[in-house]
């Protein structure tokens, strides 16, 4: 039998440098530091993190499938902070933080030029970088004191301290008006009690950012605060750990419940009562960073699927010849290379100090669904063999859903929208 007429196109056949999609005319957007900062991360993503990628998918999965509570984190953690270690040394860790906390201070901006590029590697490690120094330490950062700074933000950075936030609670999500977790200050401590569901990353955090109600009188948006909760606090117990459908990944998704935790007054984040602004704050860079992440990871799906349909032959040429195909190509190509520059305007809105929150949201908005349609798109051209895991796309796809979930829905985004809208026009 000839093998060569049963041989189908593989991964290995796809031999383009990750990033070749990114045209030179976005790269005029960039200053001259941030150009060379986002070959650097290209250079180290897919030398360093790309080649490693599957295995560490494959590790991840059986630790998840084996191991349960204590185990599972001790093992999860172990190669999580290896991870950021080799991330720190090599630079690509502290684009948020000045340099006298350990960072590189080189703004929002850099930071998403970064995290497209380490996104596009398709490393797991990923999604507990973003999680515990965006969610859960930008805050410290913004309205913390410096000691708090001090104490969180180098460990962190060092790969050394994991974090994450505590906003949703199990009858709660996008209405926090209706929080139900309370903290009371008795002497020089804060008691609380609560639970918070779908903590990104808390599984395996040594510290939760943590919102709940310090003024039962005045409306939630005004009597809410912020705490630095230690996961590892007599009263804070995981009642489950939760799966998600991206099951190679580090997040470990986690339900808690606090009864009784008392932690110091210190440990409150920002003014009292000014909890909403400091959510507020936080969603604004979140969801900045997050869009750029996910168009990494939807990139990457189109640079496979453009090469994939050079070389997968049907009826004696290329499927690229055909404009079922082409035309489908040039729609990702553009829809990428827009949201990407809308990114990148936010970002610096954000950098610049400008109120952020309406374009923010238009980012989050068509970002999301940008990266949904480009990664189905994406599975389309590659057909059966892209809905196996002999390719990355069925992975990125999973990931593509949650982003119109995450960091508020797109529903969430479409009243931001209007709601700033029609302001405007009542004035």
């Amino acid at each position: 039998m000839d093998e060569d007429l049963f041989k189908g196109i593989t991964l290995d056949d796809i031999k383009m440098a990750g990033g070749w999609s990114v045209s030179a005319g976005q790269t005029h957007l960039y200053t001259p530091k941030e150009r060379e900062l986002m070959l650097r991360a290209r250079a180290f993503a897919q030398q360093e993190l790309a080649p490693k990628a599957p295995e560490a998918h494959q590790k991840v999965k059986e630790i998840k499938a084996r191991y349960e509570g204590k185990e599972r984190r001790a093992r999860l953690r172990e190669i999580a902070t290896a991870y950021l270690k080799t991330l720190g040394e090599a630079g690509m860790l502290g684009a948020l933080y000045p340099e006298q906390y350990g960072g590189s201070g080189s703004g929002v901006a850099a930071q998403c030029i970064i995290d497209e590029e380490l996104a596009a590697a398709g490393h797991p490690g990923e999604s507990i970088r973003s999680v515990s120094l965006t969610l859960g330490t930008i805050s410290i950062l913004r309205f913390g004191t410096e000691a708090q700074k001090k104490r969180h933000i180098p460990p962190r950075l060092a790969g050394k301290e994991l974090s994450a936030i505590g906003i949703t609670e199990p009858q709660i999500g996008s209405d926090t008006s209706r929080m139900q977790t309370r903290a009371v200050l008795k002497g020089d401590r804060w008691i609380l009690n609560g639970q918070k569901r779908f903590v990104t990353g808390g599984g395996l955090a040594d510290h939760v950012t943590v919102f709940a109600i310090t003024d039962t009188s005045a409306h939630p948006h005004k009597g809410m605060s912020c705490f630095i909760v230690p996961m590892d606090h007599p009263g804070v117990t995981i009642r489950r750990q939760l799966d998600e459908v991206i099951m190679a990944d580090w997040m470990d998704n986690v339900h808690f419940e606090m009864n009784d935790v008392d932690i110091p007054k210190e440990n409150l984040l920002g003014p009292l009562n000014a909890g909403y602004h400091v959510l507020m704050d936080e969603l604004d860079t979140e969801r900045v960073t997050y869009c750029m992440a996910s168009l990494g990871s939807a990139r990457r799906a189109f640079e496979v699927a453009a090469e994939y349909s050079t070389k997968r032959v049907q009826f004696k040429q290329p499927i690229a010849m055909f404009e079922g195909v082409s035309f489908r190509l040039a729609e990702m190509y553009t829809r990428i290379d827009a949201a990407r520059q809308l990114v990148y305007r936010t970002a610096k809105m954000i950098e610049a100090g400008a109120p952020a929150q309406l374009e923010s949201a238009v980012t989050k908005l068509f970002v999301a669904e940008t990266v949904w349609k480009v990664v189905d798109d994406a599975m389309q051209v590659l057909g059966g063999i892209g809905y196996t895991t002999d390719f990355p796309i069925q992975s990125i796809f999973r990931n593509a859903r949650l982003m119109r979930i995450g960091a508020g829905s797109d529903e969430i985004m479409k009243f931001l929208i209007a709601r700033e809208v029609l302001r405007q026009i009542k004035g």
